[in-house]
């Protein structure tokens, strides 16, 4: 049961992230929701500016981890994020996608 409805956090994130027009990357098939950002400098800033003023971690994965270009955000949403954290984190990713670092 654990293991659907941690399957359908990540499904609804995907989901309302592309609704959003956010830059979810459709490779994954997994629970972990990638965010193309594209550059690395911006991925470690946007990272850094959503813990610091949203209280949302997430790691920023950069190269060599990934190609220089496919610079993201790598959200694991759990069964225990609720709706109101993912509409926080919808927001949240908004307002840093419209700035520029």
């Amino acid at each position: 049961e654990i293991r659907e409805q941690h399957q359908e956090r990540a499904r609804k994130l995907k989901h309302r992230l592309a609704k959003a027009k956010l830059p979810v990357m459709e490779c994954s098939t997994t629970h972990i929701v990638p965010v193309l950002v594209g550059e690395a400098k911006r991925c470690k800033a946007m990272s850094d500016e959503l813990l610091n003023e949203h209280g949302i971690y997430v790691q920023p994965i950069n190269y060599p981890t990934v190609a220089e270009g496919t610079e993201r955000l790598r959200f694991a949403p759990t069964p225990y994020h609720d709706d109101k954290l993912m509409w926080h984190l919808i927001e949240s990713l908004e307002s840093v996608f419209n700035k520029s670092y």
